[in-house]
């Protein structure tokens, strides 16, 4: 999982320019600007971008308080990467702060096994 250095996400190396753009505009509040960054994103070809800007989205859609729509992108960034810890773990906490207790435990026991290397 990707941690947080100092009020900035630490991005890996190979992140699209669009995500990190969005990801720094989320970090100053301004989240539509974000979402239309992360929707440009989502036009890159790799996978990890296609993943990355799903959850990204899907984070700045929660920040808005749009829960439905913000699983809906973690389903997408999903099935680019059904192995990836952290989106599972993102879709747990948003679940069971929807009330869906069952389903978050689900979903973050997922990203446990995941982080674990489990596969």
């Amino acid at each position: 999982m990707r941690g947080v250095h100092e009020g900035r996400f630490e991005i890996e190396s190979q992140t699209d320019p669009w995500i990190k753009y969005g990801d720094e505009l989320l970090i100053m509040g301004q989240v539509v600007k974000a979402l239309e960054y992360y929707d440009r994103a989502l036009k890159g070809s790799s996978k990890y971008t296609q993943t990355r800007a799903w959850q990204s989205k899907a984070n700045a859609l929660d920040a808005m308080g749009k829960y439905n729509d913000a699983i809906e992108c973690y389903d997408s960034a999903l099935s680019c990467d059904p192995e990836d810890a952290e989106c599972w773990f993102n879709k747990g906490i948003l679940l069971k702060k929807m009330g869906q207790e069952n389903e978050g435990a689900t979903c973050i026991h997922k990203a446990i096994h995941f982080a674990m290397g489990h596969q």
